[in-house]
């Protein structure tokens, strides 16, 4: 993980050598997530993404983006009486290279490493709490997931941007289980 975080920190600052224009900013906003390929019928969960980003801009058409997320993630299901909430919480890294498409919009694609800082759960029957729990040693630790989006810049400083996050790697330990996250934000540059 040391050396991931070391990297990371690298590529943020060796892109900055061959930027014309370096931003800072801050966003926040709403997650839609769930998982693939479970076993239940699993619904969005509702969450929520707050953190910074340095904007890179190389020229009129490119620029590198990366972020520093704290991330709530998950999914809920019901299943007759039962209803069930699972919590995934994580600080993720995205790195996206920015495509300025026209006057203000840009397509984001790239990669995103996110770290896991808790698993949690829930179960309610008949609206009554049943079971819960937090733990991390069913799941992995390092989550990797492909992002794509589009965003726009109003007002010089002003952001909004839709993605949406493929899962790569595995959550769980003995489950085949990938995140999937719909991440709707609003952020500002200074």
């Amino acid at each position: 993980m040391k050396k991931i975080l070391i990297a990371a920190i690298a590529l943020f600052i060796g892109s900055g050598a061959f930027a014309q224009d370096v931003r800072v900013g801050i966003k926040a906003g709403a997650n839609l997530s769930t998982i693939t390929s479970a076993p239940v019928d699993p619904k969005m969960k509702l969450g929520f993404h707050v953190g910074g980003f340095l904007d890179f801009k190389f020229n009129e058409r490119f620029s590198l983006q990366p972020e520093l997320l704290y991330s709530a993630q998950g999914l809920k299901w019901t299943d007759g009486s039962i209803f069930c909430t699972v919590a995934f919480d994580y600080i993720n890294i995205p790195v996206l290279l920015k495509i300025n498409i026209t006057e203000g919009f840009s397509a984001e694609i790239g990669p995103q490493i996110g770290f896991l800082v808790e698993a949690s759960w829930k179960q309610k029957k008949n609206g009554v709490l049943v079971y819960s729990g937090s733990s991390t040693d069913e799941c992995n630790t390092i989550d990797v997931t492909a992002l794509a989006g589009l965003s726009y810049t109003f007002a010089e400083n002003f952001v909004v941007s839709a993605r949406y996050g493929f899962g790569l790697t595995k959550i769980g330990k003995s489950w085949s289980d990938k995140n999937s996250v719909i991440q709707l934000s609003v952020g500002y540059k200074f």
